[in-house]
């Protein structure tokens, strides 16, 4: 067979398509198909599905009608050769089975959103692949067989038997995950969690203890006149001590208390200590009386 060069399979890529006008009303309908996609947005998804959807039916019955001998004949070879793929692996079909394996053991076991059952499925599976395949190797390397060659392995019964063997479970397996995940896409669209009641707890104010509460006074006042809301000026722990000693003192005198004593720790560059503080007001006041 002569090998061709890039632009000679480019060049037969052109000529078979002008080669006849069916293919020019394919390539119109593949354009258009394209220009759909590129255009679809949340807007109109709907809508390019449906086109999607009558566009691949049409391509379907278009086939079945044009090509019913040609499509019945590939079904028939492509399904001999799934069936020898399963029952006789090639060594490439072989590797890549054992890959899928180990992926799917991987995501099972570090995905906790995997239920425990499949977890455990998919362990026992493993393992029991993992001891058939050792066997085989066993007996690749005890008879000398060539694993590139399918006639050289499955020549011995042995191997015949166990790679036959390991397809069933592989198979029987991925189609038992396939079934389960389906059934569980389904039995989640239709299932609802149920709404969990939210209580709200209403925050109570707590004041602090230098603030004394006020209660609401039971008086009826006229709604024409307007009255001035009285200021009340909560009192410091300070306030509350001096005016034990002396209810004739002001809330001014209070104040200048405060600031004398204020002057009095910044001249002597310390921090009062609140039962300090509580003294040294004492002791003004004393000297002031």
């Amino acid at each position: 067979m002569e090998k061709l060069s890039f632009f000679d399979k480019l060049k037969v890529l052109l000529d078979v398509s002008l080669s006849s006008k069916l293919f020019l009303l394919v390539i119109a309908f593949i354009i258009f198909i394209g220009v759909v996609f590129y255009t679809t947005n949340k807007k109109n998804y709907k809508t390019t599905r449906t086109i999607y959807l009558i566009c691949m039916l049409f391509i379907v019955v278009f086939l079945i009608m044009s090509y019913y001998s040609s499509i019945g004949n590939l079904i028939d070879n492509l399904m001999n050769n799934i069936f020898i793929l399963i029952y006789f692996p090639n060594l490439a079909v072989y590797v890549a089975a054992l890959i899928i394996t180990n992926i799917i053991l991987l995501v099972s076991i570090f995905n906790y959103k995997v239920s425990k059952l499949i977890k455990n499925i998919n362990i026992t599976v493993y393992c029991i692949l993992s001891y058939i395949l050792a066997l085989i190797l066993s007996l690749i390397s005890k008879y000398n067989l060539d694993v590139f060659s399918n006639e050289s392995v499955y020549q011995n019964k042995n191997a015949q038997a166990l790679i036959e063997l390991s397809s069933v479970i592989f198979i029987v397996w991925i189609l038992f995950l396939i079934v389960y995940k389906l059934i569980m896409i389904y039995l989640k669209k239709d299932y609802k969690a149920p709404v969990e009641k939210v209580i709200v707890k209403k925050r109570v104010k707590v004041l602090p203890d230098y603030i004394n509460e006020v209660t609401i006074p039971n008086i009826v006042r006229d709604k024409t006149k307007k009255e001035e809301k009285p200021v009340i000026v909560p009192l410091t722990k300070e306030e509350k001590i001096l005016k034990q000693l002396d209810n004739s003192l002001t809330i001014e005198d209070y104040k200048i208390l405060l600031k004398i004593l204020k002057e009095k720790q910044k001249k002597e560059e310390r921090k009062y200590t609140q039962d300090d503080k509580v003294q040294e007001l004492m002791n003004l006041y004393k000297s002031v009386r």
